[in-house]
């Protein structure tokens, strides 16, 4: 019984460490590429460390923020997110992305990047994949289709869009 209780426990710690402890344990959502943007957590993190979203329309400077986003902030939308908002739209459609850089306190440290993307048609939480990275290495990212630490904020926002259009 004892070598039995001790297997278990090696396969809890191993589960643990390969999902890593700010995922939902999903590992990547096979969900394929959304606008040119590859939504597994290596291709959300590549993504953002290439600065591919730098060309987008973007809040006019770093901010603080009033979300739990480390200080400061900036905020980028896709083409797609700009028509919705510019739209008025209740229900944002699929392709939707944000990217926000996160900053410290004096503005100017990059310290990660937080992005959001609806992945299904209609509202709720499970349309929309949410990622959390933090620099030097975005090793322990949240990741994951509403997520349970990221949907909760972002549910006050029109279907989980809090930022406005600049």
């Amino acid at each position: 019984m004892r070598s039995l209780l001790s297997l278990s426990s090696s396969w809890l710690l191993v589960l643990g460490l390969a999902c890593g402890p700010n995922s939902n344990g999903q590992g990547d959502e096979g969900l394929g590429p959304i606008e040119s943007l590859d939504t597994s957590e290596a291709g959300i993190t590549a993504f953002v460390r290439e600065g591919r979203y730098r060309d987008w329309v973007a809040e006019p400077k770093v901010h603080a923020t009033r979300a739990p986003h480390q200080a400061r902030v900036r905020v980028f939308f896709n083409d797609t997110a700009v028509t919705s908002l510019r739209a008025g739209n209740a229900v944002h459609p699929v392709g939707t992305i944000l990217v926000k850089e996160l900053f410290a306190e004096d503005g100017v440290t990059k310290k990660g990047h937080a992005v959001e993307v609806k992945v299904a048609e209609g509202p709720g939480k499970d349309t929309w994949l949410f990622y959390e990275g933090f620099t030097p290495d975005y090793t322990r990212n949240y990741y994951g289709r509403g997520h349970d630490t990221c949907h909760g904020c972002h549910a006050a926002g029109t279907d989980y869009v809090t930022t406005p259009l600049p």
